[in-house]
């Protein structure tokens, strides 16, 4: 009973601890998009927005309970962005969840982690067919929210569409949905499309050296 109570209570800070070991590789990889300014708020946003723990379980909860009753009535390129955004939230948490009841049975305490360590949880965990999923909602995000931002007709229908959400009760979603618009916006379409490919290429082989026999 006492170590069920000491590990409930260390849930949510292993949940956080297996976020940032995952962020902090991010910016191993990625190094050169977070040291320049036109690509910075955009990395900001996919690598860390998406993938922190703190700040977005209103839009979270907000979205699950009020997205169906009025998706209908929402812009398809805005309605797409924001499903694809919710799967992506929906599955990297589950997975960074059974990461964190993984780190919690090898007897964390509470220390950082090692990226060494954070590797072998992440292939010990396994779940190959969901990360491939995952992978697949990444890259997928990646490019809707960067084509959102540059069609010239999504600037001029942000403004209305912004309060309608508040009025439909789902403005946390839109916002979030906003901010990425607004970090791929000064982006270079050469500039992302280097990104892109770099993203595709280096978490593929991230994933296949996790897990060696895994298929694309």
């Amino acid at each position: 009973m006492e170590l069920m109570s000491e590990n409930n209570s260390l849930s949510f800070p292993a949940h956080k601890e297996i976020v940032r070991a995952q962020i902090e590789r991010f910016h191993v990889y990625y190094i050169d998009y977070f040291k320049r300014e036109e690509t910075l708020r955009m990395v900001e946003y996919f690598f860390e927005k998406v993938y922190n723990v703190e700040g977005k379980q209103d839009w979270v909860k907000i979205a699950i309970e009020g997205f169906d009753k009025v998706k209908s009535m929402i812009k398809e390129s805005t309605r797409d962005s924001m499903e694809e955004l919710l799967e992506l939230n929906y599955l990297t948490d589950r997975l960074d969840t059974m990461m964190a009841e993984l780190l919690l049975k090898k007897g964390w305490k509470g220390e950082q982690i090692s990226r060494e360590f954070y590797d072998s949880l992440f292939s010990e965990l396994g779940h190959e067919e969901d990360r491939k999923k995952q992978l697949f909602h990444v890259l997928k995000n990646m490019r809707q929210f960067y084509s959102l931002a540059h069609r010239p007709i999504n600037s001029i229908i942000l403004k209305p569409a912004k309060f309608m959400s508040k009025i439909l009760g789902i403005y946390p979603l839109f916002a979030t949905v906003e901010e990425g618009y607004h970090a791929c916006l000064p982006v270079k379409t050469e500039i992302f499309e280097s990104f892109y490919a770099d993203v595709e290429k280096k978490e593929w082989n991230y994933l296949k050296e996790r897990f060696p026999n895994i298929n694309r």
